[in-house]
């Protein structure tokens, strides 16, 4: 019995063709969904046409620690264990929800298998707390699937114990997908529409919030008068909507996943402080403004379409502008899903 488990959004976008994935192929699982993200999670659940089999309520308080956080979810956690003949674990990137299940399942001896595998900055505090997350759970893992030939060489430096498969990045699975079988909403075709040539904005990451955000905020105020800008609002930030110039830049509500593949497929650049927005910027092959110190996708920087600026958005706005649309191979793989199954399945 598989226990796939996620807690946030990203997680579960990466996770949905997985799951598609082993209902195809019989195989037994179930779903956990600890309650990170309970507001923003709602529309995912018709992706994979079921809800959780597990969800944790109340996990979430207003100005809890981190480590309230972990330590709920891990309590919790014996109670699943007990409760199902879990003897697989699955989690997903570097959320404090994935370090938690992991670590439980640890404990039990419970084999975790750990998808997106590998990614580092080395640099403990960005992100943080992402970055010591995700080099504890490779502690941890039994089975390693990589998303990038540069995550399997970070994880084979660095000697840690387990199988490791470098498979890519099941966002990949999930772009294609949604793409191809979903269509936005009519407001969102509309506001398009009337929009051409915009660029597409979002800024949460906790390392940027303070002086970093008013200062993009500042700057994005000024050059709203050259360029159309359509910012996604997160609740982590609720000030943006007053300090941003909203005759000039539309401020739209958190997207739900279909959505938000529709912006980016048709926006014209991307600004971002968000690692899977970096990813999804190289699947629709757009180029990308990264605000961020480090990066734990380089490969979408390699490639030609992303560029790290910290929080310097006016100085390298034109970067956006030189897009010459070739089609680069994506560096995050491709029919990443069925690489995993089959793994698991030798």
């Amino acid at each position: 019995m598989y226990l796939i488990s996620f807690g946030t959004r990203p997680e579960l976008i990466k996770l949905i063709p997985l799951i598609n994935t082993f209902k195809s192929y019989g195989i037994n699982y179930i779903t956990l969904f600890t309650g990170q993200h309970e507001t923003l999670i709602q529309d995912f659940y018709e992706y994979i046409n079921e809800k959780p089999t597990i969800i944790f309520k109340d996990v979430m308080e207003h100005n809890q620690t981190l480590n309230m956080l972990l330590s709920k979810i891990m309590l919790r956690m014996d109670g699943v264990f007990e409760a199902y003949g879990v003897d697989n674990v699955i989690v997903q990137g570097d959320t404090t929800t994935a370090y938690g299940v992991c670590l439980s399942a640890f404990h039990r001896k419970i084999r975790t298998i750990h998808i997106e595998a590998g990614l580092r900055t080395y640099d403990k505090y960005s992100p943080y707390p992402e970055e010591i997350n995700r080099r504890c759970i490779s502690q941890i893992a039994d089975i390693h699937f990589c998303p990038t030939e540069l995550s399997y060489n970070n994880l084979l430096n660095e000697n840690v114990d387990g199988e490791l498969y470098l498979v890519g990045n099941t966002i990949v699975d999930s772009y294609k997908y949604i793409l191809n079988n979903y269509e936005p909403d009519f407001n969102i075709k509309k506001l398009i529409g009337n929009n051409k040539n915009y660029y597409l904005i979002t800024l949460h990451r906790r390392e940027n919030r303070g002086s970093n955000m008013n200062k993009m905020w500042n700057q994005l105020n000024i050059l709203s008068s050259s360029y159309k800008f359509v910012y996604i609002y997160h609740p982590s930030v609720p000030e943006s909507k007053n300090k941003l110039v909203t005759k000039y830049i539309t401020i739209l509500e958190p997207q739900n996943y279909v959505n938000m593949v529709y912006l980016i497929n048709n926006c014209k650049g991307l600004i971002t402080d968000s690692g899977g927005i970096a990813e999804e910027a190289t699947c629709a092959n757009k180029k990308i403004l990264i605000c961020r110190n480090t990066t734990e996708r380089q490969e979408t920087i390699d490639c030609g379409l992303g560029k790290l600026i910290d929080c310097n958005i006016i100085d390298n706005i034109n970067f956006l502008d030189n897009n010459d649309d070739n089609i680069i191979e994506n560096p995050y793989g491709n029919n990443v899903c069925e690489k995993i199954v089959q793994a698991l399945r030798l």
